[in-house]
């Protein structure tokens, strides 16, 4: 087994690489935890736990005196951790509960040890100055300058360019991972290496930039040609086909943010101005947890219903004998405490996505930014108000336009169709 290397040894560019690379998977690793508790995926949380250790252990082999300091940067238990303690894997919290602890969680982030290699940035906002688009990086690493759809109007520091690293064999390691894609990570993991400007937090990024580096990272790495599999609108039937990745371009942006990168709508019906944002990289990851926890509440709530009307029929039911219906109901009881660990008080039997999203994207309303007025605000939005403004949003929002253009085979029918492609982290498995 090879020997640590000693503290006072000096260590070659390649090894400082290294300890960056695997000192941000430890830091990825330590920050995905709660989310993964949070899904109520005890295996997963062990084995996050798991990867965390070999990490260690890679680090003590090139420079044992980076553990100490690395162990310091683990988050501390914030109150969101305390709702779900370990016993209590998948319980369910509080939506607007949630809400509020994950923003505290983020304010937490920001505060913790600084004695590491790559800073945590959390909560800034890509707070940087502009001449650091291209600064603050490794020189050399093959790398280009990617334009950002938003242009950079979406943040406070107007930043309109990222220096993006090609993507290399040590990258396939997380590509190739199972876990990361069963955990949703693969997209936060190579962004994390490939973004080579450290000042700036992934999750601060509009969904728009992610979009766009992905792009450029799949097309730069693995060729212009992505097959994909499409459903003809008119026969139902599945086409295979090739597209071509370079023509997908930016759709046009011209919006200004202001100082915060806040955008304003004027509501029709109200005639009241809202300060809107597009949401994040960690908004649409809060997005999708508090749909996760709806759809179990609602299934709570149905197999609860359900439960009841068994007990109703077992009770007054004369062909069991009274030990069959206790053995029956005692079975039931058993059930009972499974759809109470999934349900809270706020349980609800319906999704609240309309809201919820309203809720991120909405900074303030006439320049009132108290928390708790746009909640209220939100909820009593007249329908034609809150229409107006989610399709504004839709319609505006930074990205790229990914619809494009099928050839119908001959053998049903020729022609054409357009569709859209779906963008998610399973583009770096696609291959021509």
């Amino acid at each position: 087994m090879a020997r640590p290397k000693k503290q006072t040894q000096e260590l070659t560019e390649d090894q400082v690489r290294d300890l960056k690379m695997l000192q941000a998977n430890f830091e990825m690793l330590e920050r995905t935890k709660e989310e993964v508790k949070l899904r109520g995926s005890e295996e997963q949380y062990k084995r996050i736990c798991v990867s965390q250790e070999e990490v260690i252990e890679k680090i003590k082999l090139i420079d044992p005196s980076q553990v100490k300091s690395l162990q310091t940067t683990k988050t501390k238990t914030s109150d969101v951790e305390a709702i779900m303690s370990d016993k209590d894997f998948g319980k369910q919290v509080s939506i607007d509960e949630l809400l509020t602890e994950i923003n505290k969680h983020t304010e937490d982030d920001a505060k913790q040890n600084e004695n590491i290699l790559v800073p945590d940035t959390s909560d800034r906002n890509l707070n940087v100055k502009r001449t650091a688009e291209v600064n603050n990086i490794d020189r050399n690493m093959a790398y280009d300058v990617i334009p950002l759809p938003s242009k950079g109007e979406c943040y406070k520091e107007k930043i309109e360019r990222l220096p993006v690293g090609f993507l290399t064999a040590y990258d396939e390691n997380f590509i190739t991972s199972p876990n990361l894609y069963q955990d949703g990570l693969v997209i936060d993991f190579l962004l994390k290496h490939k973004i080579l400007n450290k000042d700036i937090d992934v999750d601060d990024l509009c969904s728009g930039d992610i979009d766009a580096i992905t792009l450029f990272l799949r097309a730069t790495s693995y060729g212009t040609e992505f097959p994909i599999t499409v459903k003809d609108p008119d026969t139902r039937e599945n086409i295979d086909t090739v597209v071509d990745l370079t023509t997908f371009k930016s759709k046009e942006f011209n919006l200004k943010g202001d100082k915060d990168g806040y955008f304003d709508f004027t509501l029709p019906v109200s005639k009241d101005t809202v300060k809107f944002k597009f949401l994040t990289r960690k908004d649409e990851k809060t997005l999708k947890l508090l749909s996760k926890l709806e759809t179990n509440s609602m299934k709570a709530q149905t197999v609860k219903n359900n439960l009841e009307v068994l007990k109703q029929a077992i009770k007054t039911d004369g062909i069991l004998s009274g030990k069959d219906k206790q053995y029956a109901l005692k079975n039931l009881q058993e059930l009972d405490v499974w759809v109470k660990k999934m349900q809270d008080d706020n349980s609800v039997m319906f999704s609240r996505n309309v809201t919820n999203r309203m809720e991120l994207s909405i900074m303030a309303v006439n320049n009132n930014y108290d928390k708790d007025f746009i909640k209220k605000y939100i909820r009593n939005m007249p329908a034609l108000d809150s229409l107006r403004l989610r399709q504004y949003i839709v319609e505006n929002e930074p990205g790229i336009n990914f619809e494009f253009e099928v050839e119908r085979p001959e053998s049903l029918g020729g022609g054409s169709f357009k569709t859209f492609l779906d963008w998610d982290d399973t583009i770096f498995l696609n291959f021509a």
